[in-house]
């Protein structure tokens, strides 16, 4: 197998146990290399669906790392099940070449997106770090929907300093309006931690 990947420069490392593979997994996950992760559901000392089992438990996201099971006849049903529970998709043995090559190439662009949106994540926290204190209070009260003279009061603040915070964030976020702000912290607050943010769906 790792034969027929390398003839079309997909680059192919085997691991011959778990231990193995557990202990380079931190690695390939830190690289910017676009990754899947082939698992045979019936292996010698831990099967491919406790190995899935174990990386969703270990909190190893399934759009990093895309999971294919190659699977055995009696095996389909149970294949399926963890296609339902996150893996990328299955195949039974032996499958199509050319069919599985492809699949791995579409679960490995989803490795890459998943790259480019963490960037893209890291870019706005470090907008985000920017703001002063203050600015970062203005601009959860202002998603919440709260209005220029209510913040002033809960914030002990003028209005016209409210203004003036209100107006930095929108420069420093490139944001034009409260509610492209709070569209924008609702879908970064998981990954960023915003636990400010509770209740503001």
């Amino acid at each position: 197998m790792k034969w027929m990947f390398e003839t079309v420069d997909l680059p192919m490392q085997g691991f011959a146990n778990f231990e193995s593979f557990k202990s380079r997994l931190d690695e390939y996950i830190g690289s910017d290399a676009e990754l899947c992760l082939l698992l045979d559901l019936r292996m010698p000392d831990m099967s491919g669906l406790e190995v899935f089992e174990w990386l969703k438990r270990s909190g190893y996201s399934l759009d990093r790392l895309p999971v294919i099971f190659l699977t055995g006849h009696g095996d389909i049903s149970t294949a399926v099940e963890a296609v339902k529970n996150g893996a990328f998709d299955f195949y039974e043995k032996p499958t199509t070449d050319q069919r599985l090559i492809e699949r791995v190439k579409q679960a490995l662009q989803k490795s890459g997106e998943f790259l480019v949106n963490l960037e893209v994540l890291k870019q706005w926290s470090e907008r985000i770090d920017r703001l002063s204190p203050r600015e970062r209070e203005v601009m959860f009260l202002v998603a919440k929907g709260k209005l220029n003279k209510v913040i002033a009061s809960e914030l002990d603040i003028s209005m016209r300093t409210v203004e003036v915070h209100r107006a930095n964030v929108f420069d420093k976020l490139k944001v034009r309006s409260a509610a492209e702000l709070a569209t924008l912290l609702s879908r970064l607050s998981d990954r960023l931690g915003f636990d400010q943010l509770a209740g503001l769906e």
